[in-house]
């Protein structure tokens, strides 16, 4: 809470004198007003024997200095406050001047201390505020960085090819066309990193909007099957569908959910070394549904799956790259999810590899 504001000796001395100024004031006025009513026969037109009242006058003086008493206590906590108030004026200043680095630690009363906690709560959400922008600047250099990172080598591939070209460094037509194949490989690179990352950044603005339709989720998995059978048997997998119940209609923007399970299962075909099976699977509960993408590939190591969503996170670099990864694709789905106000989880061992989504459902 902080310690009390404390009182110079000029001030002390301020409350002691009026204090003493106030009762001593209140005394004098108390006996004008005795001896006036000493004089005043007002009390014997409404029938009070003087002479009773003046034989109880003790009592009546005991009152009358207890209520002085605390009309002066009243006066001088009055007093007291405004100068708590000015004190909390010039630390709240200087704290202001200070850049508003730290809280204001000090206690006042109730009424002022409302102040006190307001003035440190502004600061505490501006040093929340200060912070994320802090974390957004450096999230921003390390977009940076990472983007001209991946776009620097096929970049220098296309440039050197190209200028092998135009330099006329080549024996033949087959070399020329061999050298232009490669120059287009890496181009294409460029091209889907691009718009990854195009993609990302729309997912990623505080504007984005879900195009919301009812939809079968059981059939959007059936249809994804299909749509990947063909790769799949090439690499020696099968799809398998499963669902409970068969059908399941929810709510959702199937654009970017079909994004979502496009990224889980190309992840799935092309980092599941030696998986020969990939499960779709949907589960509909009482409030959420429940979607998973796994497969019986070699498992992700135990210190990579707290950074499988990172932005160009590669559990293995040299076979991200040869597969053609951004490192964008996982994130993206992440972030099509929480859209939907759901979450994403991963969990890998020697048996499977699972990508499981949680969607918030309302019964309607």
């Amino acid at each position: 809470m902080g310690k009390r504001i404390k009182l110079n000796v000029k001030e002390k001395g301020v409350l002691l004198f009026e204090g003493i100024g106030t009762f001593l004031l209140f005394q004098v006025i108390n006996v004008v007003l005795i001896s006036s009513i000493g004089k005043n026969d007002f009390l014997s037109n409404l029938q009070v024997n003087f002479q009773i009242i003046m034989s109880d006058r003790i009592w009546i003086i005991g009152l009358i200095l207890l209520l002085n008493l605390f009309l002066t206590y009243l006066i001088v906590i009055s007093t007291y406050h405004q100068m708590e108030l000015n004190q909390i004026k010039l630390v709240l200043h200087k704290t202001a001047t200070d850049n508003l680095t730290k809280p204001v630690k000090i206690k006042v009363n109730s009424s002022l201390q409302s102040i006190i906690i307001s003035f440190n709560l502004l600061i505490s959400n501006m040093d929340r505020r200060a912070e994320e922008q802090r974390q957004s600047e450096e999230s921003k250099d390390e977009l940076i960085s990472n983007v001209s990172h991946d776009i620097r080598t096929p970049l220098t591939s296309v440039i050197g090819y190209l200028g092998l070209i135009e330099s006329k460094n080549y024996n033949d037509l087959g070399q020329i066309l061999k050298y232009t194949h490669i120059a287009y490989k890496k181009s294409l690179e460029m091209q889907n990193l691009v718009n990854s990352l195009f993609e990302y950044a729309n997912v990623q603005h505080a504007t984005s909007r879900l195009s919301m339709t009812r939809f079968d989720m059981a059939q959007m998995l059936d249809q994804l099957s299909a749509d990947f059978e063909l790769e799949a048997n090439k690499r020696g997998m099968e799809i398998l569908v499963n669902s409970k119940p068969e059908k399941i209609i929810m709510e959702g923007d199937t654009e970017k959910l079909g994004r979502v399970f496009n990224n889980l299962i190309m992840n799935a075909l092309k980092y599941g070394k030696g998986a020969t099976h990939i499960w779709l699977t949907a589960e509909k509960k009482e409030t959420e549904v429940v979607v998973t993408v796994a497969n019986n590939g070699k498992p992700i190591p135990e210190d990579s799956l707290k950074h499988v969503f990172d932005r160009f996170y590669r559990v293995e670099d040299s076979r991200s790259k040869k597969t053609g990864g951004t490192g964008l694709g996982l994130a993206i789905a992440q972030s099509m999810v929480q859209l939907h106000g759901g979450t994403i989880a991963v969990t890998s061992n020697e048996e499977k590899t699972s990508f499981i989504s949680h969607f918030p459902i309302s019964e309607s």
